[in-house]
């Protein structure tokens, strides 16, 4: 798979979740690269980001979901787990592949499954939330108690 570059049809429109999604797909190229090379650190810094990804962006939007109204949110946040599913079972294939070349095998698996797994999230489901973000405007800004 080649290097993704950020396209305007990618773009939601709003701010926040296209700055997750760019800072994503940063990860996404690195992987590419690191899988590719043998970079077996690298890797292991591929896949710590994708769990703070899910822990973040994921929880993000799917606050935005509710807020939102979004009516397809049930179906958002399936494939959601199913992503968090995927990633796991790749790590784990990674991490107990017994050579060095089956490591370098199942780290480009997963670089690949990273890109074409962003783009199609990105493009066909993330794509569904654009005409119903424009309801968080009218909406007043979360109150953060925890930083004052």
């Amino acid at each position: 798979m080649a290097i993704v570059a950020w396209r305007e049809q990618m773009s939601l429109n709003y701010l926040p979740l296209d700055q997750e999604h760019q800072d994503f797909l940063k990860v996404v190229n690195y992987s590419l690269g690191a899988a590719k090379s043998g970079d077996f650190r690298g890797m292991e810094q591929v896949f710590n980001s994708c769990y703070d990804y899910v822990r973040n962006h994921f929880s993000h939007e799917e606050d935005i979901m509710e807020r939102i109204k979004f009516p397809d949110m049930k179906a958002h946040m399936q494939a959601h787990r199913t992503f968090i599913k995927n990633i796991s079972e790749f790590r784990q294939k990674y991490e107990t592949a017994k050579t060095k070349e089956k490591k370098i095998e199942w780290a480009v698996k997963t670089a690949d499954f990273l890109s074409l797994w962003l783009l199609g999230h990105i493009l066909s489901r993330d794509k569904l939330l654009k005409p119903y973000l424009v309801r968080l405007r009218n909406l007043p800004p979360r109150m953060d108690y925890n930083n004052p």
